[in-house]
């Protein structure tokens, strides 16, 4: 209890006991007016214990319902954060559901073995762009072997241990990509650029290439299967000698945010992947 609640309670327990004594000591002659008259003098004073009475008795039951609601608001604290927690859970899984879905679907559209693999590192060196999956060579996985996301090309496997495999990214120089653009059909070699984007080189001088245009793998590097996504053109220009054009272009897949990839387990270089165009290979 505090200090001033208490110290209130034992005034008006001395003031009571004074009163008891007072009426208790007179005598029955007294009860006229003598008792009025000390009814009158302490008629102001025993008005004003009652209403500290009343104030301290208002004061502490408001000062229990206060305890009350900060229970109460410490327990609603703590199921929103439990709710937050939760929905931060459930945001998170169905991201993740949702973009093996799309990885799944490529597997099913293009009817090639494959299996999804999650990124767990990155290459701390800085030599070169690669990161670490989950996958090795005891699921299947060996050096050379493509490695996509749902939105497009990601690198291929360069080494591979027994649960771990290591990925360079088509970003790195280190990589080259033989490609064509959708719209000309116009071929060329994609390699990583040190500004983190891809260039396109060897492209025919005559070429009517622009930004904008997708690119795809052509499937004749030996590595990569025909038709899968690129990147789009975000530039082009005349190279260095005048003789090919080179373009500027942007990873369909943000590898700086994959989370999951799917790793090709068989190379089919110079084979379509696209369904309906089983007669054109």
């Amino acid at each position: 209890m505090p200090r001033s609640i208490r110290d209130v309670a034992i005034i008006i327990i001395l003031i009571g006991g004074s009163f008891l004594l007072i009426f208790s000591s007179a005598k029955k002659a007294d009860t006229g007016l003598a008792r009025g008259l000390l009814y009158s003098l302490m008629r102001p004073f025993e008005q004003a214990v009652f209403g500290v009475h009343r104030e301290v008795a208002n004061f502490w039951r408001s000062y229990i319902d206060l305890i009350g609601v900060q229970k109460e608001n410490q327990g609603l604290k703590e199921e929103i954060r439990r709710l937050k927690r939760d929905r931060a859970t459930f945001s998170a899984r169905e991201s993740e559901n949702l973009r093996l879905k799309k990885l799944l679907n490529i597997k099913f559209r293009y009817d090639f073995p494959a299996l999804v693999a999650q990124v767990i590192g990155e290459d701390a060196s800085g030599w070169y762009r690669t990161f670490f999956i989950n996958r090795g060579s005891e699921d299947g996985v060996s050096a050379n072997m493509p490695v996509t996301a749902a939105e497009g090309v990601v690198g291929r496997v360069v080494r591979s241990s027994a649960d771990m495999a290591q990925v360079l990214l088509i970003t790195d120089p280190n990589l080259s990509l033989d490609c064509r653009v959708v719209r000309t059909r116009d071929r060329g070699i994609l390699k990583g650029s040190l500004d983190r984007g891809c260039v396109l080189r060897y492209i025919s001088i005559k070429s009517k290439v622009e930004p904008g245009d997708e690119l795809e793998t052509s499937g004749l590097d030996g590595v990569f299967p025909r038709g899968l996504t690129v990147g789009r053109v975000d530039s082009v220009r005349s190279g260095d000698q005048g003789l090919f054009l080179e373009a500027h272009v942007i990873p369909a897949a943000n590898l700086s945010a994959i989370e999951e990839v799917m790793v090709i387990l068989a190379s089919r270089g110079g084979f379509d992947i696209r369904p309906g165009l089983e007669d054109k290979r």
